[in-house]
């Protein structure tokens, strides 16, 4: 009976060590405290990448938050201090955990230091940031906005105004409703066309108008116009027009011819650099496309 009584006396001996374990006021101090340690070595790893990912003084700063962290690590690892975590049977000494206390607010205090003075730094190197990302949207929107004025003014310069373009169809309507007038096919060619003795002038251009007007100031502003002979070339599509203008006006006795370009058989691209451009694969794409 004295043997039984020895163990019952022994049993309830440990049950009530374990749930004073259980109940130690210094288990909720010493879980707080590791809490602290490891929420500040995640802030010193959080900064460092940051440090990191700005370049700002990158080897300095990443290898001063590295270390507060590895600090922290190394702090909970040292033997003393690794068993009040490794093994919850054995009583927490309070002595050990104020002297962990001291040693982790000491960590805590220099990385909130060093935290805060290098604010400064991560906020300038922000700006500077900002400043470049700033700059670099606004010199896309430049370089798009050059893009688009530069295809508006070739649409502009390219673009028949709408007064000429009525003109060039009125035209092609009377060509079309008299066309005996202003067929020249099967017509032999004037001589003066082809006399070296009288003044030849060379015009190019699908511009109706412009062409008209050109050979009417030459022509008013001569001595005797009838001497001057304008070779007038345009493409295929104002040919008609451009045939029904001159024909309409005798422009002082001047003598006027009207060809398309396709019609002078030198003019291609083996000879003339500006049709061979025009011909190009690429310059077709950049006006056409």
């Amino acid at each position: 009976d004295s043997d039984g009584g020895g163990g019952a006396h022994g049993f309830e001996s440990i049950r009530r060590s374990v749930l004073a374990l259980k109940t130690d006021p210094l288990k909720p101090r010493l879980d707080q405290i590791r809490k602290q340690a490891d929420d500040h070595k995640s802030l010193a790893l959080m900064y460092a990448s940051y440090a990191r990912k700005l370049k700002l003084e990158s080897s300095k700063l990443v290898r001063i938050f590295a270390e507060l962290s590895r600090n922290f690590s190394d702090l909970m690892g040292k033997p003393q201090y690794r068993t009040l975590f490794s093994n919850d049977a054995v009583p927490v000494d309070e002595s050990i955990v104020r002297q962990l206390e001291k040693e982790v607010k000491e960590r805590i205090k220099t990385t909130r230091q060093v935290i805060g003075e290098a604010k400064e730094s991560f906020d300038n190197q922000l700006k500077i940031q900002k400043l470049k990302d700033t700059i670099f949207a606004v010199n896309e929107q430049l370089t798009k906005a050059k893009k688009q004025g530069a295809f508006s003014s070739l649409i502009a310069a390219k673009s028949i105004p709408k007064s000429l373009h009525c003109l060039s169809m009125r035209l092609m309507e009377e060509r079309i409703a008299h066309p005996e007038k202003y067929i020249d096919e099967g017509k032999p060619t004037p001589p003066e066309v082809e006399d070296p003795n009288l003044y030849h002038y060379a015009l190019f251009s699908d511009n109706v108008v412009a062409a008209s007007v050109v050979v009417n100031s030459a022509t008013k502003n001569a001595k005797e116009p009838w001497k001057h002979v304008f070779h007038v070339v345009t493409d295929k599509m104002n040919l008609g027009a451009m045939q029904v203008m001159f024909k309409l006006k005798d422009y002082n006795g001047a003598h006027i011819e009207v060809k398309a370009v396709e019609d002078y058989k030198f003019l291609n691209s083996s000879y003339v650099p500006v049709l061979r451009q025009l011909e190009s694969a690429n310059l077709q794409r950049f006006y056409f496309e």
